[in-house]
């Protein structure tokens, strides 16, 4: 391994939120075992029903979670930076329920599943931090499947973007920035819709200057507002 490469994977372990409950040598431990790997944009990482054999976190770059239906794709969820990927198949030792594909250049943290089981079993403090993570990951994914079932659908993108602009989102004079390029297919697919409703509703919010998209990234002139339609009704 080059100096450089070394370099990069101890940075990205020991920026990981994941790890930073861990001691320095508990992550020294964890440095030992992972590898880092890149992917090109639309890469995918791995296909519904592959073996998950790896705990992944994401160090640089966005990764959508795609099952793939006759109807068309669904993207159930987007994981950024410092967010571990799969982690539930892999902790379950199940196969992947849906494809993961590179959205832009990502950066993989992976540690092997035999190694990662192994230092559960041989860590119990190292096991509790992690698996303490990994349970925040399982309820936030659960209470936003419940979240937006039966939303209207303006309602449902109104929270995907309310969600983005809280976790990847960057406050400018303009508002808040998104740097994140979603096509109408992906939006109507993370919120289950059409791709010409998606087109209607964000052709109409750029109207109105509720989200103004740009080549690369959504910006959101007033965050509030955005949060009070995605609080509205359900559907009737």
């Amino acid at each position: 391994m080059t100096e450089i490469r070394a370099e990069r994977l101890r940075a990205a372990v020991r920026s990981t939120p994941m790890f930073r409950g861990l001691a320095d040598d508990e992550r020294d431990r964890i440095q030992s075992l992972c590898a880092l790997q890149d992917y090109a944009r639309g890469e995918e990482l791995w296909h519904a029903g592959d073996p998950s054999d790896a705990l992944t976190i994401i160090v640089q770059g966005r990764v959508k979670i795609v099952r793939h239906a006759p109807a068309g794709d669904v993207i159930l969820e987007i994981f950024g930076p410092g967010e571990p990927v799969g982690a539930v198949a892999v902790y379950h030792g199940m196969p992947y329920p849906a494809s993961a594909v590179a959205m832009e250049p990502v950066t993989l943290l992976k540690l092997p599943k035999r190694d990662f089981f192994e230092l559960l079993e041989r860590e119990p403090a190292i096991a509790r931090a992690l698996i303490r993570e990994l349970t925040k990951l399982n309820i936030a994914l659960v209470r936003k499947l419940e979240e937006i079932r039966g939303l209207r659908v303006e309602t449902r993108i109104a929270a995907l973007f309310v969600s983005l602009a809280e976790r990847i989102g960057r406050a400018n004079r303009d508002g808040t920035e998104v740097p994140l390029k979603l096509s109408r297919q992906e939006i109507a697919a993370m919120v289950g819709t059409t791709v010409e409703t998606a087109i209607r509703i964000m052709s109409q919010w750029g109207r109105e200057g509720l989200v103004v998209t740009g080549e690369s990234r959504f910006t959101i002139p007033s965050l509030d507002r955005l949060k009070h339609l995605a609080g509205g009704e359900t559907e009737g």
